[in-house]
């Protein structure tokens, strides 16, 4: 008797189970039936406290347009017969909105007029559910050191009903500048009187290089154990675009600069940097020399 409860209980509990996954499958995609249609402007995740949503893109200060996309949807239960026109607008309200829920963070710059372009509406064609907005971003008249924000609001949609959660949303631009990015990393490191086995030569090590304005990156110098100098804090490659010539500084060490000796220099061809710098007094003098050559995107 035992043993049957076990087997009926085993049985029941796979019936519940295969019943529960049947459910899951036939309901996969959305059902729209018993909603009102709406336009809107989908995110992967959404806010749930009903502020603005946001999207989020990198740029590469490069000369040519940086292109991005975004989509309006029309939320049904079946297509429409007919085309809808959707009106947008930059709408500074909402990225004022956006900003006071998110007090914490810096507060987003809107894009400037001239750096980017959008249609100010677009097309849902008939029997179509979705369609692509192109935004072409002009990079160079963006500031790497800036977190700009792009506030898109559908204004009007062919009478359709506008989503009150999905109207409007926020394209957070973070921008880079050209420089940015991995590199490999080899050199020769000096440290006068050393003891401890960190001066000699290194390879084989890679490093990001984040933006620092629009013509410098942040840099930690290592020594040959790939362990990180101290007491040159806030170490930048600046360079010079006009020239490629670089200046090496640290806000945290000012005898650090560059070796008068050695061509301070950024190749664009190869898009590698070679350096050369030095800091402290002896007893203590220290000197790096590195190359470092570009890999890819961080």
């Amino acid at each position: 008797m035992k043993n049957t409860n076990i087997f009926n209980g085993l049985v029941a509990a796979l019936c519940v189970i295969s019943l529960s996954s049947c459910l899951k499958n036939k309901n996969e995609q959305p059902d729209f039936s018993a909603t009102t249609p709406v336009v809107e402007i989908p995110v992967g995740s959404p806010v749930g406290d009903g502020g603005i949503n946001s999207l989020t893109t990198s740029l590469i200060q490069q000369d040519t347009p940086s292109d991005y996309i975004y989509y309006i949807n029309y939320a049904a239960s079946s297509t429409k017969s007919t085309d809808i026109k959707v009106t947008l607008s930059v709408d500074q309200a909402a990225l004022a909105a956006y900003n006071a829920a998110h007090a914490s963070d810096p507060a987003l710059t809107i894009v400037p007029p001239s750096a980017f372009t959008m249609p100010v509406s677009i097309i849902i064609p008939a029997n179509q559910r979705r369609v692509q907005v192109p935004v072409k971003f002009i990079s160079t008249l963006l500031d790497p050191a800036i977190t700009y924000g792009l506030p898109v609001t559908i204004t009007d949609a062919s009478g359709e009903v506008i989503s009150k959660k999905f109207g409007s949303v926020v394209i957070k631009v973070a921008v880079r500048n050209k420089y940015d990015g991995k590199y490999s990393l080899k050199g020769y490191v000096f440290r006068e009187g050393d003891t401890d086995g960190l001066a000699g030569f290194f390879k084989g090590l890679t490093q990001d290089l984040s933006s620092n304005g629009a013509a410098a990156l942040n840099f930690s110098q290592v020594w040959k154990t790939g362990s990180g100098a101290g007491g040159i804090d806030g170490l930048t490659i600046s360079v010079n675009p006009a020239t490629n010539k670089v200046t090496m500084k640290s806000t945290a060490n000012a005898t650090l600069a560059n070796d008068p000796a050695y061509d301070n220099r950024y190749d664009p061809a190869t898009k590698t940097f070679y350096l050369s710098f030095k800091w402290g007094a002896s007893p203590a003098a220290r000197s790096a020399t590195d190359t470092l050559t570009y890999v890819s995107p961080r």
